[in-house]
């Protein structure tokens, strides 16, 4: 047991409290400083604490803490071998820290509000240990080596489950002052869910987060804040931004341990959340577990104790708190992902002319987790494999019935909300699959994500603009994306919105039907940069002369020609019916609209030129290019072209 003085601003809900709490339990404290003024709880909304201002063992004013006097007063058997400064108010620091014969740390929280004088407040310490790792370097950098980073936590007797029932949706508890971004935050939130605001603070504060499905919070800055720890600690969902540099994406896993957010796609995350309570409570309960495991201030406080007593030489990295606080866990990141993603893989063979098969692909998803559905079109490559321990579940067809039967099987035996068709000729690794997830989550109304896709003219059957592995670096809504490794939201299949069509068996064209399906259902289809993944085009169909289905055999060319025909008939058919033909037209068409509308702003004429006249070569029989174009010439003083082509456009339009 060490003898401690602990000085700080004596009131009930500063992060100095939790430490004293968590020192007195082994140590002898001796608390010094002076007491919270009435003031400053009217200026900071602090009344709804409920909990008494309670003066220090030792109490001093503001202005007047000359710590080496009150040192030198003491007793002998009651000067401390420590002294620790934490912050709590602005305008309190004691005086003749240096003078002081014994070690002397400071903990340091609003870093990325107030840097200087964090500085030159440091320089009184033998030791520093910051809450924000971000700031480590700029204190190495102005010649102190003595800094640590030591993040805030959780009191879990404080920040416990005080309430089994949910009565909120979304809860939050904090401070408006001066952050805009969370009002706006918040009003986004509120203008599709009910979000419940209270200003509390202790077992209150955790009453709230312990009623809300979903809690959210919002760094400032990019600090690593109380609210992460605490709220976790109460078995909540967390919905957070990532703090970037701070250590949170190393310490906590995104839709594993909680949920993080951008802002522009914060409503969606929070949807998905509140649609998968099953998903959402089993994180939530994990994310308990890791702050219990490894985020208590009493972890924090050896921590910061075994470094002054020079019983080590640092305190816990990143990666030292994730294994931590993942030690022994009841609920694991594979129980998480089973209830959070599928995998549906059709087989037929073992892919011959390809590099990767069945059993590279499983050998891939060993190190992703996530239930595993195949559906096997080949009885004898079943028998061979079935009891694969990867394999959860599967059905196995007497004969080859095809992509599509196989994926809406696969999507009808599937129980997660998320689920990822992969060919078996596909090598991926799990930064693809997390790239996909996310977009699937945070991406408005994405029904489907990948990789790779087009856009597609119907008319021809052919790409406009195909986008490759590695061609573009921000999601793109696309007509379709490409079906050898994508993912869908499972939901849209379950509900009967989508379907994939049985009629192109055994393959082809029915990506591009489930791309026009989501367009019609007013959902969208997403490609994701993302390019941990390998695939060589038909890795199965290119060693086979005819593909046998049911009690057929036709050529890849057969199939194909075959299924094109089905798929024109099909769609120009409803799209007479409806009287409706916009659906058919390419998303490609607003893409370029928006290029030209940017050339303009920018006085770049020549090219959005050249964008109109793409557009009238791609889609001669539509009005949009020659009109733009028209009124492009006109904004010119070119009367003459300007006639031409306004005339063009109002004819297609009379026409069409």
């Amino acid at each position: 047991m060490s003898k401690i003085w602990l000085s700080y601003v004596s009131y009930p809900v500063t992060t100095a409290v939790y430490f004293e709490r968590a020192f007195r339990k082994i140590h002898d404290v001796t608390t010094i400083g002076p007491q919270l003024p009435q003031e400053a709880i009217e200026l900071w909304d602090l009344q709804n604490m409920k909990l008494p201002i309670l003066p220090q063992d030792i109490p001093t004013d503001f202005d007047n803490c000359d710590i080496e006097a009150l040192y030198n007063s003491a007793p002998e058997n009651q000067k401390p071998e420590y002294f620790i400064w934490i912050e709590s108010v602005p305008g309190f620091f004691p005086k003749n820290i240096k003078k002081l014969p014994i070690k002397t740390a400071c903990y340091l929280i609003d870093t990325h509000l107030h840097l200087k004088e964090h500085f030159e407040l440091a320089k009184n310490f033998d030791y520093v240990f910051l809450a924000q790792r971000e700031y480590i370097e700029n204190f190495n950098s102005a010649g102190m080596h003595n800094v640590y980073w030591l993040p805030l936590g959780a009191d879990p007797e404080i920040h416990a489950k005080l309430s089994e029932v949910k009565k909120h949706e979304i809860g939050f508890v904090g401070s408006f002052v001066g952050n805009e971004r969370r009002v706006k935050l918040l009003e986004r939130l509120g203008a599709k869910f009910p979000v419940h605001y209270e200003r509390a603070f202790w077992t209150d504060m955790s009453k709230v987060f312990s009623e809300s499905k979903i809690v959210f919070n919002n760094a400032v800055r990019n600090d690593l804040n109380m609210r992460v720890f605490e709220v976790m600690s109460t078995g909540s969902f967390l919905l957070t931004d990532l703090a970037k540099k701070s250590g949170q994406d190393e310490l906590f896993v995104n839709n594993e341990d909680l949920g993080v957010y951008e802002d522009d796609f914060i409503e969606n995350v929070a949807d998905f959340y509140l649609r998968n309570d099953e998903l959402r409570e089993a994180i939530a309960a994990r994310g308990k577990e890791l702050i219990l495991n490894a985020h208590k201030y009493s972890d924090r406080a050896e921590d910061m104790l075994k470094v002054i007593s020079e019983k080590k030489n640092s305190t816990c990295s990143a990666k030292e708190l994730r294994e931590k606080s993942t030690r022994n866990i009841t609920i694991t990141s594979r129980s998480v992902n089973k209830l959070k993603r599928s995998f549906i893989i059709p087989v037929i063979d073992y892919s011959p002319a390809s590099k990767y098969n069945i059993k590279t692909l499983l050998d891939d998803l060993e190190k992703i987790e996530g239930e595993v559905i195949v559906i096997f079109n080949s009885e004898e490559v079943a028998n061979e494999i079935k009891n694969d321990p990867r394999i959860d579940q599967y059905a196995i067809m007497k004969m080859n019935v095809g992509v599509s039967r196989a994926w809406n099987i696969g999507l009808h035996i599937a129980r997660t909300p998320l689920a990822f068709i992969v060919n078996s000729d596909v090598h991926v690794e799990k930064e693809t699959i997390v790239a996909l997830e996310n977009a699937l989550i945070s991406l408005p109304k994405a029904a489907s994500v990948g990789p790779q896709g087009s856009f597609f003219r119907f008319e021809t059957a052919e790409d406009i603009q195909y986008f490759d592995k590695g061609t573009f670096a921000m999601p793109i809504v696309v007509d379709a994306v490409s079906g050898f490794l994508f993912g869908v939201r499972t939901e849209y299949f379950h509900n009967g919105t989508l379907i994939f069509e049985n009629a192109y068996t055994p393959a082809y064209f029915e990506e591009w039907d489930l791309g026009l399906r989501i367009k019609r259902a007013s959902l969208l289809s997403y490609i994701v940069p993302a390019t941990a993944y390998e695939h060589e085009w038909s890795g199965s169909i290119r060693s086979m002369r005819k593909i046998k289905f049911y009690d057929k055999a036709e050529t890849p060319a057969e199939i194909l020609e075959r299924n094109k025909r089905t798929f024109l008939n099909k769609w120009r058919e409803i799209a007479e019916k409806e009287g409706e033909k916009d659906f058919l037209i390419s998303g490609w068409v607003n893409v370029v609209l928006a290029q030209s509308k940017m050339a303009i702003n920018n006085g770049k004429f020549d090219d959005a030129e050249k964008f109109f006249r793409l557009l009238i070569d791609v889609y001669p029989n539509l009005d949009i290019g020659y009109k733009n174009l028209g009124l492009l010439y006109t904004a010119l003083g070119k009367e003459n072209e300007a006639k031409q082509y306004l005339q063009k456009a109002e004819e297609l339009s009379t026409r069409n």
